[in-house]
């Protein structure tokens, strides 16, 4: 089984055995769990005794960790693992049960194709220190677009799922005026151009912490809640 959750800002308790299993999931060595970024671990380096300790911890998950990153993340930390190719797409491996899906790749997992893309504007920008608290490539870059457009050629637009932190704009006013979120965003601009292209069933991301899934909806909200994959 696959399961998806939103942002979890460095605190993974939600996804761990215990706390799933609370809420009637019971995870199984080939199961995965994708996190619609603001991962948000590293956030300082593997010397970081939290840092260290939450990987750690995530490594002895008899699962499958995923996630895309947010814009609340430690990317100059992030580019220190390896790019590995894994299951489709590039990632890079921070433990053998733990992967940062890259941006613009297509994945397959269950026989299901996964389109993913990380990154965001924060809205707290100005609160924030330049490589400390906030890093520029929070932001999609023109290599990034290229990227996505090149795997999304080669699968002629059209995937099972997709997964990003930040959404289309057409998405966003579905549950309250939040358009405060995207304005300036490059990343969501890149995204509606994209979706306007694609072909999927479901399209799932973080990033404005609120839970909202319709049945009626490609889009599906994810903050705290953990959802299965629908597999229509």
């Amino acid at each position: 089984m696959i399961y998806v959750t939103g942002d979890i800002h460095a605190n993974p308790e939600r996804i761990g055995m215990d706390a799933l299993a609370q809420r009637g999931i019971h995870m199984k060595p080939e199961d995965y769990v994708i996190v619609c970024g603001d991962f948000g671990i590293p956030w300082v380096g593997e010397s970081d005794e939290a840092d260290h300790k939450w990987l750690e911890w995530l490594a002895q998950l008899p699962y499958t960790v995923l996630f895309v990153d947010g814009n609340h993340e430690n990317f100059d930390q992030l580019c220190r693992y390896p790019v590995k190719s894994w299951s489709g797409g590039r990632v890079h491996e921070l433990r053998p049960n733990l992967y940062h899906l890259l941006r613009g790749e297509v994945f397959t997992l269950e026989g299901q194709t996964f389109f993913t893309f990380g990154g965001a504007k924060s809205t707290d920008k100005a609160q924030r220190w330049p490589g400390v608290s906030w890093w520029p490539q929070e932001e999609a870059s023109a290599e990034n677009f290229d990227n996505a457009a090149k795997n999304l050629t080669a699968h002629d637009f059209t995937v099972d799922y997709v997964i990003t932190h930040t959404a289309p704009a057409r998405f966003v006013d579905q549950v309250a005026d939040m358009s405060q979120w995207i304005d300036g965003c490059k990343t969501s601009q890149l995204l509606s151009g994209l979706e306007a292209l694609m072909t999927y069933k479901k399209w799932y991301f973080g990033h404005f912490h609120v839970d909202y899934i319709r049945d009626d909806s490609v889009a599906a909200w994810m903050y705290q809640d953990v959802v299965p994959i629908e597999k229509k």
